[in-house]
């Protein structure tokens, strides 16, 4: 349908328009400028980082509308409801999901990962902050009532509203990028960005890293009440809403950029979360977390708990996750469900909702092609094994102990055994055996 009335429009003034004929997906000005770090964003949730509020810019999409009328019925509904039964009691038995997600949101991270010193400041040239306590999840509970801000039938319900204003809390994401990355304390700003990024349909993280990156090479801290005008700027096509990597490298200051292939890292040190490091630097993605969230396993001990400080090991349990974060994806279900969801259970729920027989083993492997797909299509797009690595600084050991320091043979060594674990050659090229293995024809 024609969409002249709502071209123009930021994305809660879309959303408003169009709310009464269902679940709004839409872009902001930002998208209709094709800013590279723009996004969509579904029911005031964003849809994920890498531009697609730019593609839907450049094809003149400004928002698709779905309201489903039919009742949706498992093949199964006897299996399918022990089977829910099931996860809500895996829900509710995880402390990290029953008690800190659910409880506080994403703002459940602040102060575990501050005690272990895991939050980078300052464009990652310092680690560490004097003032966690004062974003934390148990702050923000103290201070205002909140609500529950679910997605569509989630038990979790991990996003948070504050009651009085009807304002959403801001995820851990923009409590760092306006926070901690920027050495700003001041929640209320805090707040206000991210409300302007939701808007305007940017990313935070990649927002933040470009404000990061300019403070760096000015020499001076962003004030807090300069965020305002600078994402302004950003949403309505200024160059830095091209990414930190494209803005510094046209600054000639392209070590600043805290990014892998060109996509910004997000609040989560690497330096001390090795497997962290590892997934960052293979993710056909670039920087971003969700690829394979090593928080669970080497931060919070779900599902299982590993050593964040050893690289040991963690090649061959990395590839494993990435595929299972892959078919989690494919079955729409929450990056959170890796905490109680295992290839056993999604084996289950296909069976039980859809009648498709499909073992865990299949499902593994179907996340294994996913991953050889990608890396196939990365490789025609130009990327290479050069690209499989992490910002130079995150190599430096600035006479701290080791364990903030990449030694770089040891993470090269990593890389090799990832590749070996993948079936890729020492180029991290797919073996044409590998891909005729998985019935790929790349």
């Amino acid at each position: 349908m024609p969409a002249e009335r709502l071209w123009g429009k930021n994305v809660g003034a879309c959303a408003e328009a169009l709310k009464s004929k269902g679940s709004v997906a839409c872009i902001g000005r930002a998208g209709e400028k094709k800013v590279l770090i723009s996004s969509f964003v579904i029911d005031s949730v964003h849809s994920g980082r890498g531009g697609l509020g730019a593609v839907a810019g450049s094809k003149m999409l400004k928002a698709v509308v779905v309201k489903g009328e039919k009742e949706l019925l498992p093949a199964n509904p006897e299996g399918f409801g022990e089977l829910n039964t099931k996860i809500l009691k895996l829900f509710e038995a995880n402390p990290v999901l029953s008690k800190g997600l659910a409880n506080y949101g994403t703002s459940a991270l602040v102060k575990l990962l501050d005690y272990l010193d895991l939050i980078p400041c300052r464009n990652f040239s310092k680690r560490g902050t004097a003032f966690a306590d004062l974003l934390s999840g148990e702050y923000i509970k103290a201070g205002f009532e909140l609500e529950k801000e679910s997605c569509p039938v989630c038990p979790l319900g991990c996003k948070k509203r504050i009651k009085e204003t009807g304002q959403i809390v801001p995820d851990y994401d923009s409590l760092w990028a306006f926070g901690f990355n920027l050495e700003n304390s001041d929640f209320a700003s805090i707040s206000s960005a991210d409300r302007m990024c939701r808007d305007y349909g940017l990313d935070p993280i990649s927002a933040s890293s470009v404000l990061g990156a300019c403070s760096e090479l000015r020499s001076r801290v962003i004030e807090s009440g300069e965020l305002e005008s600078l994402l302004t700027g950003i949403g309505e096509g200024e160059k830095t809403g091209n990414g930190t990597s494209r803005y510094l490298s046209a600054m000639g200051k392209v070590e600043l950029s805290m990014d892998v292939k060109g996509l910004e890292l997000g609040g989560f040190d690497p330096r001390g979360i090795k497997g962290q490091a590892l997934a960052y630097a293979t993710s056909c993605h670039g920087g971003d977390y969700l690829t394979a969230f090593m928080i669970g396993p080497e931060v919070l001990g779900k599902p299982l708990i590993l050593d964040r400080l050893s690289l040991k090991g963690k090649a061959g349990i990395l590839q494993v996750f990435e595929n299972l974060t892959a078919v989690l994806d494919s079955l729409v279900f929450c990056p959170f469900s890796i905490f109680a969801f295992n290839e056993e259970l999604c084996s289950a729920l296909l069976t039980t909702a859809a009648d498709m027989e499909l073992s865990p083993a299949e499902l593994l492997r179907i996340g294994e092609r996913i991953a050889n797909m990608e890396r196939t299509y990365n490789l025609g797009a130009g990327f290479t094994r050069k690209d499989d690595t992490l910002p130079e600084r995150l190599f430096e050991n600035n006479g701290e102990s080791i364990r903030f320091g990449f030694p770089r043979e040891e993470f090269e060594t990593a890389i090799q055994e990832y590749y070996h674990y993948r079936g890729w050659d020492a180029d991290g090229i797919p073996a044409p055996e590998k891909l005729k293995e998985l019935g790929l024809n790349c």
